[in-house]
């Protein structure tokens, strides 16, 4: 038996954006940069918090997939998911 759980990730802007420096001084080939940080939304938070104490409880292992990523989003399409959510499975 295992947990399985779904999360979501979402980005995040670390710093302002920086305009690039145009090539022979043309506008249209300047181009702004930025870095950013996928961060696990709020409701992922919950539902990973929710899922490691059922764990604990009954004493199973959690298997994490992003539904950000192409893997995560194949796996809870095949499942029927559309949410972050968590689901124990046999």
């Amino acid at each position: 038996m295992k947990i399985v759980v779904f999360v979501k990730e979402e980005e995040v802007v670390l710093q302002p954006t920086q305009l690039g420096r145009p090539l022979a001084d043309h506008y249209c080939t300047a181009h702004g940069t930025f870095k950013t940080e996928q961060i696990l939304t709020e409701e992922s938070r919950r539902v990973i918090e929710e899922a490691n104490k059922k764990a604990r409880e009954i004493n199973v292992e959690v298997v994490t997939y992003n539904l950000s990523t192409f893997k995560g989003k194949l796996v809870a399409m095949l499942k029927g998911v559309k949410s972050p959510t968590w689901r124990i499975v046999e």
